[in-house]
């Protein structure tokens, strides 16, 4: 299986990448270098259909990319972390430029806590460090006017950035500029995922899917003309011809009032915004002042997924109607926790998009699902890094990582510290806003 991988960085990162890259059998590295980050967008717009995956040099150029990128299409971006210090720092100490405890340094895109860490355990006393840490909707500008104003107002006598273009430029006008770019080591856990990531795709279209719905108002009849009855199932049937043409999807229409679709696990992954909003249900139901429920099936033949769906048809009936219930290959219900308790899944047009979310934070979606099951069914969003790595069976350090991307994009905060009962470093414990992780939006959902 050959997984092909879009890289988008600046040209001095992209030979380092191609290197690395060459250990990965199963990839087909693409380079799209750029000189200057701006160029994202166009080199996203060349590429976007050609690759499985979209992997970005940090977290300006993939977030400038987001909005050229259709749903499903997996991205990534090389994380900028403490250990990118480590080899600045060393430049810094060999070229003895500055006294001991004299340092005065800016620095982007990083950690406070992250920094400190690193020129704790290095030993190296600073006079006075500046930080503009990565926040959704900055630019290179907004980077450079930082460093820049600093280094003219005298307050430091070192740029530490991120940023290729800022790095030159700064360079240009003779600031003592020094840039942090990914480790090794990072990059071939971003190439990891990224084999990973672009795997669950091609899988995904091979899955069997079928769609069963069913129109209650139809079999109930109650105050309608038959006139009005057969024009509602005309609508309904011109709704449903335009679905079944966008996914290129099988469709049926039995004598009772069913209609069937046979597609693939990849269609309804993309229709269903990765299972959190089906705007199908949405026209039936809003539009047409119809009450219909929907039940999916997945699995690997036509027998077993139909199964499946016939099993969510009727937990959608059971619920009500006007809602969509999904069962997986695996037997899980989404929407339903295994202790049978409804974790809140709903259908409206208004619910927050779980794609979002994943680009937002530079996770998988796969990751962004676990943590909204896993926070849903603890009825708590206080976790620690220990705590979440438990909960997934993954180690702790994939659970910092987590956590701190969730901080870094404004997802959650660092309320405290727990001491764990062993001898060690207090833990630290995030708080993640409800509000981006439950459909309602309703902060009450936690406590």
């Amino acid at each position: 299986m050959e997984i092909n991988v879009a890289f988008i960085g600046p040209y001095d990162l992209v030979d380092e990448v191609i290197t690395v890259a060459k250990s990965f059998p199963t990839i087909t590295l693409l380079p799209y270098g750029y000189k200057d980050v701006e160029e994202t967008a166009g080199l996203v717009y060349q590429c976007k259909n050609e690759v499985d995956v979209l992997l970005f040099a940090g977290p300006i150029p993939y977030q400038l990319a987001r909005e050229q990128v259709e749903e499903g299409k997996p991205m990534i971006f090389l994380p900028h972390n403490g250990t990118s210090l480590y080899r600045v720092f060393f430049q810094l100490l060999r070229e003895n430029r500055y006294k001991e405890g004299h340092l005065r340094f800016s620095i982007d895109i990083l950690r406070q806590e992250e920094i400190e860490e690193r020129l704790e355990e290095l030993d190296i006393r600073i006079e006075k460090m500046y930080v503009k840490e990565f926040q959704l909707g900055q630019t290179t500008d907004d980077m450079m006017k930082f460093h820049y104003e600093l280094w003219m107002n005298r307050k430091v006598n070192a740029v530490l950035t991120c940023m290729n273009s800022v790095h030159k430029q700064l360079v240009h006008l003779g600031v003592p500029c020094y840039r942090i770019i990914p480790t090794k080591t990072s990059i071939q856990e971003c190439l990891q995922l990224a084999e990973l990531e672009g795997k669950s795709v091609q899988l995904s279209d091979t899955q069997l899917a079928i769609v069963i719905i069913s129109v209650d108002s139809f079999a109930q009849k109650s105050g309608s003309s038959e006139y009005e009855l057969q024009r509602k199932k005309l609508a309904v049937q011109q709704i449903l011809i335009d679905y079944s043409e966008e996914t290129q999807a099988l469709m049926n229409w039995s004598d009772r009032d069913e209609i069937t679709f046979v597609t693939t696990f990849g269609v309804i992954e993309r229709t269903t915004h990765n299972f959190s909003y089906y705007p199908l249900l949405d026209q039936i139901v809003n539009q047409l002042n119809l009450t219909a429920s929907i039940g999916i099936g997945l699995g690997k033949t036509a027998n077993e997924a139909e199964l499946k769906a016939r099993e969510a048809l009727q937990k959608a009936r059971l619920g009500g109607g006007r809602s969509c219930y999904i069962v997986m290959q695996d037997g899980n219900v989404l929407g339903l926790l295994g202790n049978e308790k409804v974790i809140g899944y709903c259908v409206r047009s208004d619910d927050p998009q779980r794609l979002q979310l994943a680009r937002q934070a530079g996770l998988s979606v796969g990751t962004i699902n676990r943590l909204i099951s896993y926070f849903q069914s603890h009825g708590n969003s206080k976790v620690t890094a220990s705590e979440l790595a438990t909960g997934f069976g993954i180690t702790i350090r994939s659970a910092r990582r987590i956590l701190s991307r969730l901080e870094q994009s404004d997802m959650a905060v660092v309320i405290g510290e727990e001491q764990p009962v062993s001898r060690g470093r207090p833990r630290q414990l995030y708080q993640l806003k409800p509000s981006l992780f439950t459909k309602s939006g309703n902060e009450n959902d936690f406590s």
